[in-house]
């Protein structure tokens, strides 16, 4: 092979993007995802015992901030742990996606009954 080759064969290697580039946008993607769940856990926690408080009104209707912000934090861990499954084939992953969509349903139910 000369040297225009193995040009041409790297530019085709490295159509789509560097591997380090894409593991370094994974790990940022993740990392942001970690703190914006961090803060969700945190402010549901604050909520949960008693330091923050209020209410959401959401179609006329009045629901109580610490709900609303457990029910996204099971909604988000419950897709992300049931993408986990569905790409990596895990079983750990399926019984946590598991868990949190009870821990949802559980949470959803709360709601509807307030």
């Amino acid at each position: 092979m000369n040297k225009e080759d193995i040009l041409e064969r790297s530019r085709e290697e490295n159509r789509n993007g560097d591997e380090f580039e894409k593991a370094k946008k994974e790990t940022a993607l993740n990392n942001s995802y970690f703190v914006a769940a961090f803060c969700l856990f945190s402010l549901a926690i604050t909520c949960y015992l008693g330091i923050t408080t209020g209410n959401i009104i959401i179609l006329s209707k009045q629901f109580n901030l610490a709900d609303i912000l457990w029910s996204i934090f099971f909604l988000t861990s419950a897709v992300e742990y049931s993408t986990k499954f569905v790409y990596l084939k895990q079983k750990k992953h399926l019984f946590l996606a598991l868990f949190w969509i009870c821990s949802l349903v559980i949470c959803l139910i709360s709601i509807a009954r307030s």
